[in-house]
């Protein structure tokens, strides 16, 4: 079973809130990813103590570091770190967003899905040269490197994000008397 993301309209109405109530009881929330739309979306898990209880001290989750981030010791430089976390995400996260994007500017499906995956790996072959040209440690070291999780990238929800280009699309249509 996979997580569920929900967006402040879908919180509003699970905890029967008015959407401004939901989205101010959010604020210091970090949303878990971005729906088709770009909008933010948290997980249950962090959203509803905020909801549940707005006035106690909300702490940032505490969530394993993703995998891989164990390398982030071994770079000394804060910049460069920086660098890596955001590369982490791209690897990992990058290709939902990606098919999310070409669903949105009005795709087919079998487009979408052939266009994230030679833009995500256009991106990743970039992020590898670009860190390689800045001497961020562990390019500089190693040819390829291991620690990097493919086994962790997130496929798209393609079902979803063809559900949501057609309402869109169904949205912006002209209206025919």
């Amino acid at each position: 079973m996979s997580r569920t993301s929900w967006s402040i309209n879908a919180l509003a109405t699970e905890f029967q809130l008015d959407r401004r109530t939901v989205g101010k009881r959010l604020e210091g929330v970090v949303p878990v990813d971005l729906g088709p739309d770009g909008s933010p979306r948290w997980s249950m898990v962090d959203a509803a103590p905020a909801l549940l209880n707005p006035r106690e001290p909300r702490s940032a989750p505490t969530r394993p570091p993703p995998e891989g981030a164990e390398i982030l010791t071994k770079i000394p430089n804060d910049v460069q770190a920086g660098f890596v976390i955001a590369l982490l995400d791209l690897m990992t996260n990058g290709k939902p967003y990606i098919g999310g994007a070409l669903m949105a500017s009005g795709l087919s499906l079998e487009q979408a899905k052939r266009g994230a995956a030679h833009v995500h790996v256009a991106l990743m072959s970039f992020a590898d040269r670009a860190a390689r040209n800045l001497g961020i440690p562990p390019w500089v070291q190693q040819e390829e490197p291991s620690w990097i999780p493919v086994d962790k990238i997130q496929e798209p929800d393609w079902k979803g994000l063809a559900a949501f280009a057609k309402q869109e699309r169904a949205k912006a249509a002209p209206k025919v008397a």
